[in-house]
């Protein structure tokens, strides 16, 4: 209990010294304009008083026609470069009739990634080159592929057939 009342004790504390130097913030920002109502030995008629800012918003500094000419250029933006990334899954879709042709190939968790495939693409299966047509879908895949971060376009550069599904069930 006595733990209790110790800090709610300095919960009011904190809140009573909060609060009053919030106060002493709002009469320190009402000195200044307090001081310049007073005039010294000028006739108040013959210069306008100034209006008084609304002390709540915050004043906006004057612009000078030089410094609004000779505004900082941005920064350009920097060029996207390609990255390679490497994707291994299972070969869910081929289509051999776009130009260029297209795998798309789904991970272990679901995720599916169409990737081109041009006529350059490397294809291998234990250590043998092979071509587009020998993919199959089923066929576990690792893909290595750029991925073009201005476009989102991904160009595969090598593929690596794995053992598929239905060979290990040929095997058995």
């Amino acid at each position: 209990m006595s733990r209790f009342v110790s800090i709610v004790g300095i919960l009011v504390v904190s809140f009573t010294l909060i609060f009053s130097s919030v106060g002493f913030a709002e009469d320190q920002a009402a000195q200044p304009a307090a001081a310049s109502t007073t005039t010294d030995a000028a006739p108040a008629a013959t210069t306008p008083a100034a209006p008084v800012a609304d002390q709540s918003s915050p004043a906006v500094p004057a612009v000078s026609d030089a410094s609004a000419q000779t505004a900082p250029v941005p920064p350009a933006i920097p060029t996207l470069k390609p990255i390679v990334i490497t994707f291994s899954g299972e070969l869910a879709a081929a289509d051999a009739k776009a130009t260029p042709a297209t795998v798309t190939v789904q991970d272990r968790y679901g995720v599916r990634k169409e990737i081109s495939l041009p006529a350059e693409a490397k294809i291998s299966q234990s250590g043998a080159a092979k071509t587009a047509a020998d993919l199959k879908v089923g066929d576990k895949l690792t893909v290595e592929y750029t991925y073009d971060v201005a476009s989102g376009k991904r160009t595969a550069q090598v593929i690596t057939i794995g053992e598929s599904a239905s060979s290990k069930a040929a095997g058995q």
